[in-house]
């Protein structure tokens, strides 16, 4: 499995799912080239995208707990549509 949700993807194996964030090479022949770094690793979906959305959270900007819950609504919203999109809906 590789679900890309915007600077992230979700991968998987036999034994857990990852966030992984995308990241591009700055120098040499493969200059431009992108890669994956994971940074994450969950043992069910389900707990992926929590973990998605607190990370998300973590490098939230706002400055009150008013921001910060439409931010956590914009983060979910943004979720849903890119699971849509992957399912082709």
């Amino acid at each position: 499995m590789k679900i890309p949700i915007g600077q992230y993807v979700i991968t998987s194996d036999s034994l857990c799912f990852a966030i992984n964030e995308k990241k591009k090479v700055q120098k040499g022949k493969n200059a431009g080239n992108e890669y994956l770094t994971p940074i994450l690793y969950y043992g069910t979906i389900e707990s992926c995208l929590e973990g998605l959305l607190q990370l998300k959270i973590r490098k939230s900007d706002a400055t009150s707990l008013e921001e910060l819950i439409a931010e956590i609504g914009e983060i979910r919203k943004f979720i849903r549509e890119q699971f849509r999109k992957a399912r082709g809906k």
